[in-house]
């Protein structure tokens, strides 16, 4: 059913687009407004329309617009119909020019069809909300939620959401937090285990939301919600507290005007996340293919300088936690571990082999990483994936470096371009700032100058300071 509201959505958006351009067409053309318009045939304003459904599909999806719409405020939906159709507009008449300079439609019926295309388009929004939060207040629509607290402020939570059916929450229960509030005002049958339990809580009540209403200073609570949160696709919403209100820290996310900082928004947009993973497929495919004659010349080294495979494969921790086994290049001897243990590998490690040091230093004992780019466990620019023996104690010694799990690891990074490998603790917690960095800045540009600083240590083989 809720996929149906979805296609329903983007169904009555193709409609509003067709009939945007007809009725601007006829007011222009045929209305009799403007007697020394040139005629136009129906044939190819039709056609003319007809095209225009899919450029707008693309618009409005890039943009977030087909998703639910019944916790939005008006004034949300408002906005979630301006910049899309304001964008889109812009992109086509300027797109339009380009590719027909001579081509002359006239300003007012550009005017019509923007103004149209706003009207029809926030109606067929509007429609469809009205019919998701009926939908919602017969329960033939809902989300499943539990809230994180047992306090006074879960309590009123869930009365809310219980009263205002047509919001859509179905809530599963309670989640006790790691700090145990003496007040518990929740029935206990209905408390579900707490924040430890959490990945069998999600994956057992089918969870698509964390409401948490623990005040957002207890810091530990809220960033034992990151990794099982994340990699499970859940939506996490704080409650936010006098303080997180004051110094503006509450995101704009709201469940019918009551405000929620999202402690996990998406920093990419639809479009953003396309062209990052076009990048990631087009990158691993080309390099791989483009490089294969360099790639058994590097075998054939590998061989002859040390008894081993040519291959070597570790298991790393990837986003939401799950493990995963990487490739890479050997660049050290055959079984190096049984020696030394699991350890950071040093700068004159003993270990290494001598095609493994040229193999280091310029970054391709990293590339069979493509490999893993493809299955989907990684992308070509994030963090760096861990060890799993290495990810425990790091947490351990910083609670916040489960935020790294948030997003896929990468072959390159940040943190990469600007410093030289881990060697310790110390090495570890300098690039978790520009780890931290990266998470919070994301973006395109960002990724093509790490990708462009990635290249020069390859080509080059310096190192970032």
């Amino acid at each position: 059913m809720s996929r149906r509201t979805v296609i329903l959505g983007v169904i009555f958006d193709g409609m509003a687009a067709f009939l945007a351009m007809v009725l601007a067409a006829w007011l222009k053309f045929d209305s009799g407004l403007f007697p020394n318009s040139s005629p136009v045939s129906n044939t190819v304003i039709i056609s003319g329309a007809l095209a225009s459904i899919p450029f707008w599909w693309l618009v409005f999806a890039a943009y977030g617009c087909y998703r639910y719409h019944w916790d939005m405020s008006w004034a949300d939906e408002l906005r979630q119909v301006v910049k899309p159709v304001t964008s889109g507009f812009i992109i086509m008449f300027f797109g339009a020019f380009i590719i027909l300079p001579t081509a002359s439609v006239g300003r007012w019926i550009i005017l019509f069809y923007y103004a149209f295309l706003l009207v029809f388009v926030f109606l067929s929004r509007a429609f469809v909300r009205i019919l998701e939060r009926r939908m919602a207040k017969r329960g033939l629509l809902q989300r499943t939620a539990a809230i994180v607290g047992t306090g006074e402020s879960a309590a009123d939570l869930a009365d809310y959401l219980c009263r205002n059916k047509a919001l859509g929450y179905r809530i599963a229960g309670f989640i006790r937090p790691e700090q145990v509030t003496r007040n518990v005002t929740v029935p206990e049958n209905e408390i579900l285990g707490s924040v430890n339990d959490l990945h069998d809580i999600i994956r057992e009540y089918s969870i698509k939301e964390l409401l948490v209403t623990i005040a957002s200073n207890f810091h530990d609570d809220i960033l034992s919600l990151f990794v099982p949160a994340s990699g499970a696709g859940v939506r996490v919403k704080v409650v936010p507290d006098i303080f997180d209100i004051v110094t503006g820290h509450v995101h704009s996310t709201q469940i019918m005007g009551q405000p929620f900082m999202e402690i996990l928004p998406e920093r990419l947009s639809f479009w953003q996340k396309l062209v990052k993973t076009i990048i990631d497929y087009t990158i691993s495919i080309t390099v791989l293919l483009l490089g294969m004659p360099l790639w058994v010349l590097i075998a054939v080294a590998i061989k002859l300088d040390s008894k081993g495979p040519v291959f070597y494969r570790q298991e790393r921790v990837g986003k939401g936690g799950r493990i995963f086994r990487i490739f890479k290049f050997r660049s050290m001897i055959h079984d190096a571990e049984k020696i030394s243990g699991p350890v950071w590998a040093g700068k004159n490690d003993p270990r290494m082999t001598r095609v493994g040091r040229i193999l280091r230093k310029t970054r391709l004992d990293e590339i069979p990483q493509l490999l893993n780019v493809l299955k989907g466990e990684m992308s070509v620019v994030g963090p760096r994936p861990e060890r799993p023996i290495f990810v425990e104690e790091l947490r351990k010694k910083f609670p916040f470096y489960m935020k790294r799990l948030t997003i896929k690891p990468g072959l390159t990074g940040w943190a990469q371009v600007k410093l030289e490998y881990d060697t310790d603790m110390e090495s570890v917690a300098k690039k978790l700032r520009y780890d931290f960095f990266y998470i919070e800045n994301q973006s395109i540009f960002l990724d093509l100058e790490i990708l462009a600083r990635t290249l020069k240590v390859v080509l080059t083989g310096a190192g970032a300071h």
